[in-house]
């Protein structure tokens, strides 16, 4: 996994009232205890980056910290509400939803959410993490995980659902039929690595011209999302980014 940072340690704590020498007061008063170090961690999404920067050792050194207790450290990684990998050219697929008619947001999320094991899933895969993610009332890059998107995206779930079903709008948009295909028929069992690869060069080169039908395409988004909504819950929303479990993740691990 592959993560950018798109603010300092300084300005995420500032988000939680708390300035860089108290969270180093805070660590070195627990250096001993890294279960604690890393659960406060977690709560208040503070990434091994950042964690670096606090302490002033390589990030590296941080993450060896934490697994010589025998706490995953990529956990820390998992902060963003869109998606938690390093997308590069991928993220100029990453867009809100600005279709209409049967691709616009509403329309689609009243196909997904009758067709999810649980639909009252459905609203609670849009909420924010943690409280302190609304208290500015925007979200920001590191808190979307995309860094094209302004910092002042209104912190709602209508911004991520919007911004869910315009990137997998987008995903569909640049494959066509065949590499969907040929997708679609890699084996389960394959290499990993030859299927991040044929997913990557697919969705970076688009189609000479528009393959699918509105409703093709309504199709096919709404059968996705209403996959990565069931695959979201059913493992305990580990991965913590909506898009994490579409195309994107898969071609950005």
């Amino acid at each position: 996994m592959s993560v950018k940072q798109f603010i300092t340690a300084e300005e995420h704590l500032a988000k939680l009232g708390v300035t860089v020498q108290q969270a180093q007061n805070f660590i070195g008063e627990n250096i001993d205890n890294p279960e604690l170090v890393f659960e406060t961690a977690g709560q208040n999404k503070v990434t091994n980056a950042m964690l670096s920067e606090i302490v002033n050792f390589p990030t590296d050194v941080v993450q060896k910290y934490f697994l010589d207790a025998g706490f995953p450290s990529v956990e820390l990684d998992r902060t963003s509400l869109l998606v938690n990998y390093d997308l590069d050219t991928l993220e100029a697929l990453v867009n809100f939803n600005t279709n209409t008619g049967i691709l616009s947001t509403t329309s689609l999320s009243e196909t997904v959410r009758p067709k999810l094991n649980d639909p009252l899933d459905y609203d609670f895969t849009f909420d924010p993490i943690r409280p302190f993610y609304t208290n500015d009332n925007v979200y920001d890059k590191e808190e979307l995980g995309v860094g094209h998107l302004s910092n002042n995206v209104p912190a709602a779930n209508e911004s991520v659902e919007s911004l869910f079903y315009g990137s997998l709008i987008n995903m569909f948009k640049a494959l066509d039929e065949s590499e969907l295909n040929q997708i679609n028929a890699f084996p389960n069992d394959g290499p990993a690595d030859e299927f991040q690869e044929l997913l990557f060069d697919a969705l970076n080169e688009s189609p000479s011209s528009f393959t699918w039908t509105e409703e093709q395409l309504a199709e096919l988004v709404a059968n996705e999302a209403t996959n990565i909504i069931d695959k979201y819950w059913e493992q305990g929303n580990v991965l913590v980014g909506v898009l994490d479990l579409s195309f994107f993740g898969t071609a950005s691990i």
